[in-house]
């Protein structure tokens, strides 16, 4: 009989996956499947979400630590089945190579200083002004605008690499059947456009539109300081 096998440990494969993110952003584009492909494998294997103790080991935290950080909801979490509060592992990435530059510039405090630049961007990148229309018709309810919003601002970034994990998340989903088949071949068919026809796809202020965004592959994209802006602006201005 042969030996169970070991799990991998969540900070080797945390390391490898921040190694290929870097790898592929350098590489020349004919090499950037084939590595977003191993990065996706080792994604798969970490699994898509992170206990807050391994997470804190990740970033170099107390858990203490950042509880305060998930209780004030500057990092997102996700509840499990099991209803244990865990961080998305795209979330916990993002991070760990944001903390990590932090921390070579020098901060005594590195994810104090990344949640506060994220603060600082948030505030810059929404404005409703310019990615909301006008006051429109009481047909628009409140959910929908800030769907519109957050994705008028992802069309604003979209390249090459969002698209293609864009894919990989309408793939996981499928697979998983967490789409339904209909929407799944929607999604398809519009993430095999050029970026900017995705990006006009997906900002379209149509009832076609805002049905997609019910589905989206694009969701997560932006960090949660982002996200909760965008959330409180829409609310703010449904309510003046």
């Amino acid at each position: 009989m042969g030996m169970p096998s070991k799990r991998p440990d969540l900070q080797d494969l945390l390391d490898n996956i921040l190694r290929l993110r870097r790898a592929e952003r350098s590489a020349d584009a004919h090499l950037q499947p084939e590595i977003a492909s191993a990065r996706a494998l080792l994604e798969e294997i970490a699994g898509s979400t992170v206990r807050p103790a391994e997470a804190a080991r990740s970033l170099g935290i107390s858990h203490a630590s950042l509880n305060r950080w998930l209780d004030s909801g500057e990092i997102a979490t996700v509840l499990t089945p099991h209803g244990r509060r865990e961080i998305p592992l795209s979330e916990l990435v993002e991070l760990v190579e944001e903390v990590e530059q932090a921390r070579a510039a020098g901060a005594r405090r590195p994810l104090a200083r990344v949640i506060h630049e994220r603060q600082r961007r948030a505030e810059e990148a929404v404005d409703l002004k310019r990615l909301l229309p006008r006051r429109r018709p009481r047909s628009h309810r409140v959910p929908e605008l800030q769907a519109l919003a957050y994705h008028r601002l992802v069309a604003e970034r979209l390249d090459e690499q969002m698209v293609g994990e864009a894919r990989r998340r309408l793939r996981r989903r499928a697979e998983e059947g967490r789409i339904h088949p209909h929407w799944a071949d929607e999604w398809e068919r519009i993430l095999a456009m050029p970026p900017p026809e995705i990006a006009n796809e997906i900002s379209a202020d149509t009832k076609r539109a805002r049905e997609l965004r019910q589905t989206s592959p694009f969701a997560g994209m932006l960090t949660e300081q982002e996200r909760r802006r965008l959330v409180r602006a829409v609310e703010e201005r449904a309510s003046g």
